[in-house]
């Protein structure tokens, strides 16, 4: 009996030691923590789209007359019923005139004038100055889906006196930049 104690106390000890090495695992710890924010989106938005770039063509000298060109885009808010929008050069300081480089250095730039319509009906629209607001324009619809939504257009016209005679100077080139806030 003696030998079976030994066996008893021997197989006891090693499941204590087990025991008390799982225990020891067990015992061992490890935290992270999470940054845990609440944000809360704003139901007012507005945007543009589908302003395109316009290719003009001047017609040969001695053609009377205007260059004229138009595109229409899409003006879409949520939140409030009506936006401003203003045109202006990006090359030219605050209130500078709508203006085309030449490609030749040291050419007089053509300039050109802009206006504006709160909708795509034929006819011209109101001028615009170059960096004036235009406010109190309607929102139309929520979103801008695609070009069919398209509600809202700039024409640009280059007066004879500008073109007339410069093809040398050709090609003139210039941005035209469109933004609208929520009034």
């Amino acid at each position: 009996m003696k030998i079976l104690s030994k066996k008893v106390l021997a197989s006891i000890a090693a499941t204590g030691l087990a025991l008390g090495s799982a225990t020891s695992a067990l015992s061992q710890t490890d935290s992270e923590t999470s940054v845990i924010t609440l944000n809360y989106m704003s139901m007012q938005t507005i945007d543009i789209a589908f302003v395109n770039d316009l290719n003009l063509l001047a017609p040969p000298d001695g053609t009377p007359g205007p260059i004229l060109a138009e595109d229409t885009f899409c003006v879409a808010g949520i939140g409030f019923p009506n936006f401003g929008i203003t045109f202006s050069n990006p090359a030219n300081p605050v209130g500078g005139p709508f203006e085309l480089e030449s490609a030749v250095p040291g050419a007089v730039p053509i300039m050109y004038e802009v206006f504006f319509k709160n909708d795509t009906l034929p006819g011209p629209g109101m001028p615009v100055a170059p960096d004036a607001i235009i406010p109190g324009n309607m929102i139309q619809t929520p979103m801008c889906m695609d070009p069919t939504m398209d509600n809202a257009k700039f024409n640009i016209e280059i007066q004879e006196p500008q073109w007339a005679g410069r093809a040398p100077d050709a090609p003139f080139t210039g941005l035209l930049e469109i933004t609208v806030e929520a009034e």
